[in-house]
C-alpha cells in the first residue's frame, strides 16, 4: 500500500505519540485515547506541522479510508494494519532517530579527535 509522506508523517506522529502518552501510565490500567481535533491540536501547538487544520484533516481522512487509523467514540487510534506499517516505519527510521539523539545528547567531543579552524 503506497502512502504519500504526508500520510507516512501523520501515521509515525500519531503511533508516536500514543506510545509516548501510554508510557506514561504503564504502572496504572489506563490507556490513552485521543479525538482528531486533540490530536490536531497537539500536532501544531508542537511544530511537528505546519499545515492547516482541513489539510491534516484530509490526510487523517485518507488514512482512515486505507484502514490504518479508526475513529469511532470520538477516539481516533491505529488499527492493526496501522499498528504494523507504523511499525515498519518506527524499524526504518530508529538508526537515524537514534544517532540524531545521541549527537545532541552525548558530548561527541569526548569520542573523538576533531581539529577546530577559524573560518
Amino acid at each position: 500500500m503506497q502512502l504519500s509522506p504526508q500520510q507516512k508523517f501523520i501515521l509515525f506522529a500519531l503511533g508516536r505519540c500514543y506510545e509516548e502518552c501510554n508510557k506514561r501510565f504503564a504502572h496504572v490500567p489506563l490507556h490513552v485515547n485521543m479525538s482528531k481535533v486533540r490530536f490536531i491540536e497537539l500536532a501544531r501547538a508542537a511544530g511537528m506541522v505546519h499545515k492547516g487544520e482541513r489539510a491534516l484533516y484530509r490526510n487523517l481522512e485518507g488514512l482512515e479510508h486505507k484502514k490504518l487509523v479508526s475513529y469511532d467514540n470520538r477516539s481516533l487510534k491505529l488499527t492493526e494494519r496501522g499498528q504494523r506499517h507504523f511499525q515498519h516505519l518506527h524499524q526504518q527510521l530508529d538508526p537515524y532517530v537514534t544517532v540524531s539523539f545521541l549527537l545532541k545528547s552525548e558530548d561527541i567531543l569526548k569520542f573523538t579527535k576533531v581539529q577546530a579552524r577559524f573560518k
